[in-house]
C-alpha cells in the first residue's frame, strides 16, 4: 500500500474531510521538523518522514492526516544556517487548536505520528492540555524510535544515517542525493556522544547538535534502499496502528472518558474491532 496523501486534510474538500472525521471518530496528526540533514538529505526530514507515516496510517484508519506544520523544535539544529526552531510553547500552541477543530468534527481518538525527538516533551505537555481542553483521547506514535526498534540493525539510530535516508526514499526518492553528501562525523564517537542524551534514567539537555557530530551527521545513507524503504514504512505504520487499537482496546473508553458509544453529535464513534482496517477511501487498499 502507497502513501496517501489523498489524506491530507488540507487537500480534502470540507464535507470530504468531516465524513471521514465523522465516520471513523479519529483523526491523525503530523509533527517533524525543518533541520540540517548534511548535503545528502533535505532539511524537512523528519516533517516529511511523519507525513509518509502519518498518510499510511491515516489510511489504514479511514481518516484524515491534519500536519502541525514542518518546523519543530529543534535549537540544537541552529548554528546551521536554513534550520528552523518553533518555541515549545508555539508548538504546544498549534497542537491544542488543531486538536480542537479535529475534536469539533468529530474527532476523540488523536493518533500523533512524531518524527523528531526534540519534540516529544512538547507534544506529551500538548496532549495533556488537549484532553483537559478539548476531551479527546491523544496516542503518540514516535516514528523513529518505532522504525529502529523493528529494524534494529538495518535502521541505525544516527542522524542522518540509513533509517533517515529510508524515511525519505519512501516519502519521495527525488529527494534523496547521495552524491552530495557532505563529510560524516566518526560513526562510533557520535553513537557515544547521541547515547548520553538519549539515556532514559540521568541525562544531560542537548544545547548544539555538535556535541555530538561535528559536521552534523553521521551513519551510513548509502544502505537504504527504495523497495526497502516502501516495505519499512509499511511495517512501521502497521505497528502505530495495532498498537493504537491495543490501547483503545485496553482503556476500554471513548475519548472523554465514558462508554465508546455515542461519543459524538452523530452518534456511534467507533473503531473497526483489532485486526480490521477500514479501506481508503475510493476503494479497497
Amino acid at each position: 500500500m502507497p502513501r496517501h496523501p489523498d489524506r491530507l486534510i488540507e487537500r480534502l474538500s470540507q464535507p470530504a474531510a468531516a465524513a471521514l472525521i465523522a465516520a471513523s471518530g479519529a483523526a491523525v496528526v503530523a509533527t517533524g521538523s525543518v533541520e540540517q540533514h548534511g548535503g545528502h538529505l533535505p532539511l524537512g526530514t523528519d516533517a516529511f518522514a511523519a507525513a509518509s507515516i502519518a498518510e499510511r496510517v491515516a489510511g489504514r484508519l479511514g481518516t484524515v492526516v491534519a500536519s502541525l506544520g514542518p518546523a519543530g523544535v529543534a535549537p540544537y539544529h541552529l548554528p546551521w544556517p536554513g534550520t528552523l526552531s518553533l518555541r515549545p510553547a508555539t508548538l504546544a500552541a498549534v497542537m491544542v487548536d488543531v486538536c480542537g477543530g479535529l475534536h469539533g468534527a468529530g474527532g476523540r481518538r488523536i493518533v500523533v505520528v512524531n518524527w523528531h525527538e526534540g519534540n516529544s516533551p512538547t507534544l506529551r505537555l500538548a496532549a495533556d492540555e488537549a484532553q483537559r481542553r478539548h476531551g479527546v483521547q491523544v496516542v503518540i506514535a514516535e516514528a523513529h524510535v518505532i522504525t529502529h526498534t523493528l529494524f534494529p540493525e538495518e535502521m541505525e539510530f544516527t542522524h542522518a544515517g540509513s533509517m533517515e535516508t529510508a524515511a525519505v526514499l519512501a516519502y519521495d526518492a527525488s529527494l534523496v542525493h547521495l552524491e552530495d553528501a557532505t563529510g560524516p562525523s566518526e560513526r562510533r564517537a557520535a553513537e557515544a556522544a547521541h547515547g548520553l542524551f538519549r539515556r532514559p534514567d540521568v541525562y544531560p539537555v542537548l544545547r548544539d547538535f555538535r556535541q555530538i557530530a561535528a559536521t552534523g551527521w553521521y551513519g551510513r545513507p548509502e544502505r537504504a534502499t527504495p523497495d526497502r524503504a516502501e516495505q519499512i514504512a509499511e511495517a512501521v505504520a502497521d505497528h502505530v496502528v495495532a498498537r493504537a487499537r491495543e490501547i483503545w482496546e485496553a482503556l476500554g473508553t471513548d475519548a472523554g472518558g465514558g462508554a465508546a458509544e455515542g461519543s459524538g453529535p452523530s452518534g456511534d464513534r467507533g473503531f473497526p474491532p483489532v485486526g480490521t482496517a477500514s479501506p481508503p477511501a475510493g476503494g479497497p487498499e
